[in-house]
């Protein structure tokens, strides 16, 4: 099964690559950029690392293509288009996800208005089950490997934030202050000039 999902979000992350490549419209590259990196999420779930997948999704589709979508629309730089040819190739996968939307909320809806069943009639009481008192986990200082996938990762996040803020806080910064460059390049850029007359 994990192969199957593998090769399925693999093509659709090699498909979007070049679908982004290859538009005209930068507003339509900027959403297959953000599909390919919904399916890079997919692959580090399928390696086991949870952490990396939730700060993909969290920071690169998500902030990251927000500061890019915004900079695409302060510089106006998408075409006009025809009226009737915009965005008509995704009416299909709207009505796909109209419909499976749907679905999902009527089963929501019927799994929610039907009561429990009672328990037998002869069925003896249940007894409280007593949770054993939690004692503490050691956070492995190794690289530990997740079972029936073969992949080596680091699950726990204190180990990614100390080799972050130690080993590579130069490069976190250096990356913070070109990302802040390109905001104010973007502003310079788009904004009006006073016309000379």
């Amino acid at each position: 099964m994990e192969v199957l999902v593998f090769g399925l979000v693999a093509a659709v992350a090699v498909a979007a690559a070049i679908m982004m490549i290859l538009q005209r419209n930068a507003m339509y590259s900027a959403i297959f950029l953000v599909l390919n990196f919904f399916c890079l999420a997919v692959l580090y779930v399928l390696l086991g690392a949870f952490f990396v997948a939730v700060v993909q999704v969290a920071v690169y589709a998500g902030a990251i293509m927000v500061l890019m979508l915004f900079v695409i629309m302060l510089l106006n730089v998408a075409q006009p288009e025809p009226r009737d040819n915009r965005l008509g190739f995704l009416r299909p996968f709207g009505v796909l996800a109209a419909v499976v939307l749907a679905i999902e909320l009527a089963v929501v809806i019927a799994r929610g208005a039907v009561p429990p069943a009672p328990p037998p009639a002869g069925a003896a009481q249940a007894t409280p089950v007593v949770q054993p008192t939690p004692t503490a986990v050691p956070v492995p200082t190794a690289v530990t490997s997740v079972p029936g996938s073969g992949a080596a990762t680091i699950g726990h996040t204190q180990l990614l934030a100390a080799d972050l803020f130690t080993k590579f806080l130069f490069p976190f910064e250096v990356t913070s202050i070109l990302l802040l460059a390109a905001i104010l390049g973007a502003s310079v850029l788009a904004r009006k000039r006073p016309e000379h007359t």
